[in-house]
């Protein structure tokens, strides 16, 4: 494993406690993460176009609806989605699982690909033309916020590799894919819960064929995992967002932030969770140790897939002659600096450049909401200050001496 020596968490939240600044900031990544939920009108159009596609893709391959199932996979199933930057579309990604017997007479997974796009056709003037990508076709929906990437799935009925599924991949024929056993593995720590947590709750983050319905959107504060890498997808958005092509394309990719992070998730929960005492603190610790989950095999990199332990995630860091990799440690790097430099300060006097560059315009607006929120609440207590300093005034009464400037 590489080590990271940083001691960014130890000092993070010492300066949080010297000034009593921890619910402060952690008020304010609510507030942030709650601006990153897609709008419930996108959803809602997205999740009816996705039932339609999953109903009519059954009868348009000649097949029962009982024998094709539909599910979502990736950041949709794990819940780590978040809203797209400026005018980006969202994707959501879809599994379309095949029967078995459909492919035993002709096992060729190119014959199975080129059908499955055929089936697709037909619906332009709503899905847009189907588009060929490597194991997915991709349905634009013109005119629309989002877009569909749909991947055909059949079962693997020898299981050598331990995959349930495989799909076509052009250069390796068939490829083995298990996206139902990682977003469980995923889940059953994301659902863990340190001591700590039984003690807390903020209002902030309360506001918010056989086609599996889309999860559920709203996503607690006790789902500090979850809330984490939703953090770390944003910055990443953000570093990368005017880049040259060629960083965009290394950048680091979802799965690997999201195994890494639940891979010291569950080390943290295992090994230290009484020593924590609040959500922040979790996050911090959870962003250092990271690192420390990037194997070393033969000399090469190796983020094994949890639950499909010969599938590597991080295969394309040993043929880029090591950009990926590199760009892996300069976004973490980057990440724990403005962590660092952002947190050591108080909220109300944040630097707002800082804010923007490491959560974009909406980590702004959540800020600004923020100084808004603290500001109605000191006023509000120099109210009930006044009125029980002297109960014979009224509200209506202190509201219209104040708009003469004549409070006190």
């Amino acid at each position: 494993m590489i080590q990271n020596p940083s001691k960014l968490s130890e000092r993070i939240i010492k300066s949080l406690t010297a000034h009593n600044t921890t619910q402060s900031w952690e008020d304010l990544m609510g507030r942030l993460l709650r601006r990153l939920e897609l709008p419930k009108n996108v959803r809602a159009d997205a999740e009816a176009a996705y039932e339609r596609l999953g109903n009519q893709i059954a009868a348009r391959l000649r097949l029962e609806q009982a024998d094709v199932q539909v599910y979502p996979q990736g950041s949709m199933r794990t819940q780590t989605t978040i809203r797209p930057r400026s005018n980006e579309n969202f994707d959501l990604d879809i599994v379309v699982e095949l029967p078995s017997y459909l492919y035993q007479q002709n096992p060729d997974p190119e014959v199975m690909f080129r059908e499955f796009g055929q089936a697709l056709q037909g619906h332009e003037s709503v899905t847009g033309i189907p588009e060929e990508k490597r194991r997915c076709w991709r349905l634009q929906y013109p005119g629309k916020p989002f877009y569909f990437d749909v991947t055909p799935a059949v079962p693997d009925p020898f299981r050598y590799t331990g995959a349930a599924l495989r799909v076509r991949d052009p250069d390796t024929h068939w490829s083995p894919t298990n996206p139902k056993d990682y977003a469980d593995w995923f889940c059953e720590r994301a659902n863990k819960r340190f001591p700590f947590q039984a003690l807390v709750f903020d209002e902030v983050f309360k506001a918010r064929a056989n086609v599996e319905p889309l999860p559920n959107e709203e996503v607690d504060i006790d789902d500090i995992l979850r809330r984490t890498i939703q953090l770390m997808k944003l910055h990443r958005t953000n570093m990368y967002w005017n880049a040259e092509d060629w960083r965009k394309t290394a950048q680091p990719i979802s799965v690997i932030i999201v195994t890494l992070a639940t891979l010291a998730f569950e080390h943290l929960y295992e090994t230290r969770r009484g020593s924590f005492t609040s959500a922040i603190e979790v996050v911090l610790a959870v962003v250092e140790d990271m690192p420390n989950y990037i194997d070393k095999r033969n000399g090469e990199f190796f983020i094994a897939n949890p639950r499909l332990h010969t599938e590597n995630f991080a295969n394309k860091w040993n043929t880029d002659g090591g950009t990926r990799s590199r760009e892996f440690s300069r976004w973490h790097k980057r990440l724990e600096e403005d962590l660092e430099a952002l947190l050591v300060g108080d909220v109300k006097s944040a630097d707002e450049a800082r804010i923007r560059s490491v959560f974009g315009n909406d980590g702004v607006e959540a800020w600004k909401e923020r100084l808004k929120h603290e500001s109605e609440e000191l006023s509000h207590g120099i109210l009930a200050g006044l009125l029980a300093a002297d109960p014979t005034r009224n509200l209506g009464a202190v509201v219209q001496s104040g708009s003469k400037g004549t409070l006190g």
